[in-house]
C-alpha cells in the first residue's frame, strides 16, 4: 500500500516536473516570437520609410500603422496559443483522472476476485461498476485527435468490463480467481502504460 502511495506520488510529481517544463518551454517560444515579430516590424517602417521620403504626412503615420499591425499580430499569436495550451491542460488532466480511477478499479477487482463470496463482496460491486461507469465517461470526455489512443481506451473499457464483471460476479456461488486477478491486473498496467504518455 505503501509502495502504491509512493508510485503515485512520483506519478503525480513526473507529471507535474512534465507540465512545468511544457509552460517553459511555451514562454520560451513566445518569446522568441514576439523577437521575430519586433524585428520584421523595425523592417518594413524602414521599408516604408525608404519608399516614402518624398511624401512627409504618410512618413509621420508609418511608426502608428507599423504598431497597429505589430500589435494586432502579436494578440493573434498569443490568443491561438493560450487556447492550444489550454486544451493540452484539459487533456492532460482527463488523462490524469482517468489513470486514478484505473488504478482504483484495479485494487477493488483485484482484491475481489483474490477471494471467495462474502457478504462484504455487495459494496465492492456497486464500487466496481461505479468505477467502470467513471472510466467509461472519461474516456468519451478525452478529446484528442490521436485516433489509436482512442481506440485503445475504447479496447481496454470492452476488455476490463468483461474481465471484472464476467462469470460469477455478484454471484454468491462465486470461487476466487488468481488467474482472473492477474489478467485484470495485466490490462491495467497495459493500459497505464499508455495512458502516461499522456499525462
Amino acid at each position: 500500500m505503501i509502495e502504491d502511495k509512493y508510485n503515485l506520488s512520483n506519478f503525480f510529481t513526473y507529471g507535474l516536473i512534465r507540465e512545468c517544463q511544457s509552460i517553459d518551454d511555451t514562454l520560451k517560444e513566445t518569446i522568441l516570437a514576439n523577437e521575430n515579430l519586433q524585428n520584421s516590424i523595425g523592417l518594413f517602417n524602414s521599408m516604408l520609410a525608404a519608399q516614402s521620403d518624398t511624401n512627409l504626412g504618410i512618413k509621420l503615420f508609418i511608426p502608428l500603422i507599423s504598431a497597429i499591425v505589430g500589435a494586432f499580430s502579436a494578440f493573434l499569436f498569443n490568443r491561438f496559443h493560450w487556447l492550444w495550451t489550454e486544451k493540452k491542460k484539459k487533456e492532460t488532466e482527463s488523462f490524469n483522472k482517468l489513470s486514478i480511477i484505473i488504478r482504483e478499479l484495479e485494487t477493488l477487482a483485484v482484491e475481489y476476485w483474490t477471494k471467495d463470496y462474502s457478504n462484504d463482496d455487495k459494496k465492492n460491486e456497486v464500487y466496481i461498476k461505479s468505477k467502470i461507469r467513471l472510466i467509461q465517461k472519461y474516456i468519451r470526455v478525452i478529446n484528442t485527435k490521436e485516433k489509436s489512443i482512442k481506440n485503445e481506451l475504447d479496447g481496454f473499457l470492452s476488455d476490463i468490463f468483461d474481465l471484472v464483471t464476467g462469470d460469477e460476479f455478484e454471484s454468491k456461488k462465486r470461487k476466487s480467481s488468481k488467474s482472473k486477478a492477474i489478467s485484470i491486473s495485466y490490462k491495467c498496467a497495459d493500459i497505464f502504460a499508455v495512458i502516461s504518455n499522456y499525462c
